[in-house]
């Protein structure tokens, strides 16, 4: 079974990250009742926060950068095997499904449609997903932080 997670505070940025990247990730903002939901939930914490440093179900982030903080989290709970690139809502963490062209008509920009063949969706907040150049610049980002090519999901 995967490592979940919940990033606390300042991790929003990796949070969306390990999102991006296939890894389920929550985040929190509740402070030391963080320690609770993650228990209750079955993550791991991951946090800059000092006063849960050495709790029970914590990884204490030493770095300020996202890369390296990514890097870490996947060095520490050996995921490198488990990043598999947008299949989950970058907003909701819920994994995404795929649908049908027609599905989407409405709900995308005429553009969008007339361009793109492949859709995904989120089952959880309706939002839906394509590869255009979003997609293209976070793969970037990605690959450029984890330093290999990542193969298109």
């Amino acid at each position: 079974m995967a490592t979940k997670f919940i990033c606390n505070g300042m991790l929003g940025k990796l949070c969306r990250l390990l999102r991006i990247i296939g890894i389920d990730s929550a985040y929190s903002n509740e402070g030391m009742a963080i320690l609770l939901s993650a228990r209750r939930e079955g993550r791991t914490i991951l946090t800059r926060n000092t006063r849960l440093r050495g709790k029970r179900d914590v990884f204490f982030i030493d770095s300020s950068k996202t890369a390296q903080q990514l890097r870490a989290v996947l060095d520490r709970h050996n995921l490198w095997n488990e990043v598999k690139p947008f299949t989950r809502c970058v907003v909701c963490n819920e994994r995404l499904i795929h649908v049908e062209k027609d599905a989407v008509k409405k709900r995308v920009p005429y553009f969008t449609y007339k361009h793109f063949d492949e859709y995904a969706q989120c089952p959880q907040c309706d939002r839906v997903y394509w590869k255009g150049s979003h997609y293209k610049n976070m793969l970037k980002e990605v690959e450029a932080i984890l330093g290999e090519t990542l193969s298109e999901s």
